[in-house]
């Protein structure tokens, strides 16, 4: 039976650029028994490889197995959210299985008060007013919404000038800034302009998908590549970047070259040792 440590040493693997040769080691070690700790690092990291494989259904019921079976105990699992609410909202957007039973479930199987416990039920309270699961996935983004003004915007001072004269600091606040604002179409012509992606993962996100809603994928999925470079796991199990898989609107310019490049090669700390 895997130790926690050992799971970690499978993530790492699967961060080399082999994460489709490595996810069947990480499914066993997330069923078999022993070392919950272990079980919920290959299953984080599982689930993550299933979104991006395009293995909802599993990815949801992974997920659902784990929680039923570590959340009564109290352990590390109950305080962790990610992946595990991407795994049901994956598999109810493109799976059809609903996510709030799931979510409401999977709170019950843990102790009141710990994190999976609040958040899931939260997530289950929005999505029973009437939220959709895209509107909860998409709130940060929010490529639908109008520009907006730009008064006690962090930054506003900036969106006046030429992005090619900022220095590295400011071009962090001017993209910043651009979200904050909902400017798209200033967005896509920074972007233009500059030649290069925010260097944070979230704006890049938000700019792949100002390409998306304009139905111009190729400088979408340029956008997406070149954000393989700006991704950074917070967690020993984050292998890969959800977000780009599961985000509807991200759908057309995540493309199977985007797709390819990710799951062929190594990412993050993988990545770095390698140069």
């Amino acid at each position: 039976m895997a130790t926690k440590e050992e799971a970690e040493v499978l993530a790492s693997r699967a961060r080399q650029g082999r994460f489709l040769e490595v996810l069947p080691e990480l499914l066993d070690v997330a069923r078999e028994d022993g070392d919950p700790d272990a079980r919920l690092t290959a299953a984080a990291a599982a689930i993550l490889i299933l979104l991006w494989s395009d293995r909802f259904g599993e990815a949801g019921r992974l997920a659902e197995e784990l929680i039923a079976r570590d959340g009564p105990s109290g352990g590390h699992l109950c305080d962790q959210t990610m992946p595990f609410l991407y795994a049901f909202y994956g598999a109810d957007l493109h799976d059809g299985t609903p996510a709030a039973p799931r979510l409401l479930a999977a709170a019950a199987a843990v102790p009141e008060g710990r994190v999976l416990n609040r958040t899931f039920r939260q997530a289950a309270e929005r999505l029973a007013s009437g939220r959709t699961v895209r509107d909860d996935l998409e709130a940060y983004y929010d490529w639908g919404a109008p520009v907006g003004a730009n008064t006690r915007v962090i930054g506003a001072d900036l969106l006046g000038r030429d992005p090619v004269e900022l220095d590295a600091r400011q071009r962090r606040t001017f993209w910043s800034a651009l979200h904050q604002t909902r400017d798209l179409s200033r967005a896509r012509e920074a972007y233009r302009a500059l030649g290069e992606i925010p260097q944070d993962l979230n704006l890049a996100i938000w700019l792949a998908g100002a390409f998306a809603v304009a139905g111009e994928v190729p400088e979408g999925e340029a956008v997406l590549l070149a954000a393989h470079a700006v991704y950074w796991p917070l967690m020993q199990w984050d292998v890969l970047p959800a977000a780009l898989v599961l985000l509807p609107t991200l759908r057309p310019v995540m493309t199977d070259r985007v797709r390819e490049y990710y799951l062929n090669r190594p990412i993050g700390p993988e990545a770095q040792r390698q140069d």
